[in-house]
């Protein structure tokens, strides 16, 4: 076989990776899971998908600091076909039809002296039944 398009076939193969909208794991109802930005996760036996979308804010205390209040980070969701944004301390979980999604935590936690990249956060989630 020609090394050229061996190549060719290689590279096409690694264009076709997974959108954010094809779930990168399975995970069964009730349990802790962790999404990058971009990821999904389908909720076994469901028919629920759960998408990290972004950081939308990150106003959390940095550990190293001492604060008058915690702050929150906010993630941007995509539950199903909705859109939900909920915050780490004040507003962590709500309900999209039979189910209650909540933000366990935001990761990694903040320093003062350090900025996170937007890649880098991860989002813990788990989504129950009322």
């Amino acid at each position: 076989m020609n090394w050229n398009a061996l190549y060719l076939v290689l590279l096409a193969m690694g264009g076709c990776s997974s959108g954010p909208s094809e779930p990168s794991q399975d995970v069964p109802l009730g349990q802790e899971f962790t999404l990058k930005p971009g990821e999904s996760a389908a909720i076994q036996s469901t028919g629920l998908q759960v998408s990290f979308r972004e950081v939308v804010d990150d106003s959390r205390c940095p550990a190293d600091v001492v604060c008058v209040w915690a702050g929150d980070a906010v993630v941007a969701l995509e539950v199903g076909s909705a859109a939900v944004e909920l915050r780490s301390n004040s507003a962590p979980e709500t309900s999209v039809g039979a189910y209650r999604i909540r933000l366990e935590r935001v990761e990694p936690y903040r320093y003062s002296d350090r900025a996170i990249a937007p890649g880098d956060y991860r989002a813990v989630l788990k989504v129950t039944r009322p």
